[in-house]
């Protein structure tokens, strides 16, 4: 890796969609944290929007994985049991930490 890269704190996030206007949804969850450049963190969120597990029990029959326009992954995944799950896959970059020496921001 060249010294002039600049590795970055990444996390992806994945919320829960609420289903036929349901209200199960808004919840969101880690799906991962790590350091990486920009790229390594695309990578790994269309990886997480593969491979993402949708639930314990749920057996999964068919995922559908899409792009949007801000760079986040809608995925949709049909049950073997005909139920349904939504998420939204996004990641981010930090960008302060106020846990940082002196407050700093990263960038």
């Amino acid at each position: 890796m060249k010294d002039d890269v600049r590795r970055e704190r990444w996390i992806i996030t994945a919320e829960k969609v609420s289903e036929r206007g349901g209200e199960d949804g808004g919840s969101v969850g880690t799906v991962r944290d790590f350091e990486g450049t920009r790229e390594e963190a695309e990578r790994a969120l269309e990886e997480a929007a593969r491979t993402f597990p949708m639930g314990v029990f749920f057996q999964e029959r068919r995922r559908l994985v899409y792009r949007q326009l801000d760079g986040s992954y809608l995925v949709r995944c049909t049950g073997s049991l005909g139920g349904r799950h939504t998420r939204v896959l996004r990641a981010a970059r930090l960008v302060w930490d106020s846990g940082a020496k002196g407050g700093d921001s990263t960038g």
